[in-house]
């Protein structure tokens, strides 16, 4: 465990620091350095699941290959005791649990479990309470795990419900396997959608900043959508100051 260990750090500190560059990069000046923090580690958690999967892998083929190996070499061969003891104990050692043999198994607890909390606790709260309206952090935290926590209750509701509707209709309990099948239904299409934009929007936005005619024609075309936009906004901006500049003057009277 200890090897597998100090070979995923170097690779553990390349993804975070890739996940620091991108994140320093697109994100905004005024972004708080605790949720630039919190979006590094999210970013990197991400690209660490990415990463195990070959991995491990590679690393069970090697384990089956290597276990297939001994199995042949002691097949058949049960005419003495010293052999008979020698293929129990080989016996044992392949009826080993997986989690034992796979050194990766605890790397990918810490992956899965640290991106479900993040996805469904920390990132949902972070979220809520960085649009509340609340005027403390305190409070803004209250309001964004409330909303969190009716949201996440929604959900479960909802998923409840699924199950019950999926256990009629199939007339069995064993629904589990079904919502496993549909779970990686929806991440493989969740991955044919970003691969659509991966492999074929990308290098099609890239294809086309490759010709500066058009894209500044381009550019003056979208520039008028623009100005009209910020025409509106400012004077919309315009009417609500009035307004509230009256409103103010006739509580003050």
């Amino acid at each position: 465990m200890t090897s597998i260990l100090q070979s995923l750090l170097p690779l553990c500190i390349a993804l975070f620091t890739l996940a620091a560059s991108l994140v320093r990069h697109y994100a905004s000046p005024r972004v708080s350095i605790p949720v630039k923090l919190l979006a590094t580690i999210a970013f990197a958690l991400g690209f660490g699941g990415v990463a195990l999967l070959p991995i491990d892998l590679r690393f069970m083929a090697y384990v089956s290959s290597g276990s297939s190996d001994i199995t042949d070499e002691y097949d058949g061969v049960y005419e003495s005791l010293d052999d008979v003891q020698m293929s129990n104990a080989d016996s044992n050692i392949f009826s080993e649990s997986p989690d034992e043999k796979n050194e990766t198994y605890v790397p990918w607890q810490v992956t899965y479990w640290s991106t479900f909390l993040l996805a469904w606790l920390v990132l949902p709260i972070t979220r809520e309470s960085l649009l509340s309206g609340e005027f403390t952090a305190a409070a803004r935290v209250k309001n964004g795990a409330r909303k969190s926590a009716r949201g996440i209750l929604i959900l479960l509701v909802l998923a409840v419900v699924a199950i019950i509707a999926l256990g009629i209709y199939l007339r069995s309990l064993h629904v589990i396997p079904v919502l496993m099948a549909l779970g990686n239904t929806y991440g493989l299409l969740l991955v044919s959608l970003l691969l659509g934009y991966g492999l074929v929007d990308l290098p099609k936005q890239l294809w086309k900043k490759t010709f500066p005619e058009d894209e500044l024609r381009r550019a003056r075309i979208m520039a008028v959508g623009a100005d009209e936009a910020l025409f509106d906004a400012v004077w919309e901006l315009q009417v609500r100051s009035i307004f509230f500049f009256v409103l103010f003057d006739d509580m003050g009277k």
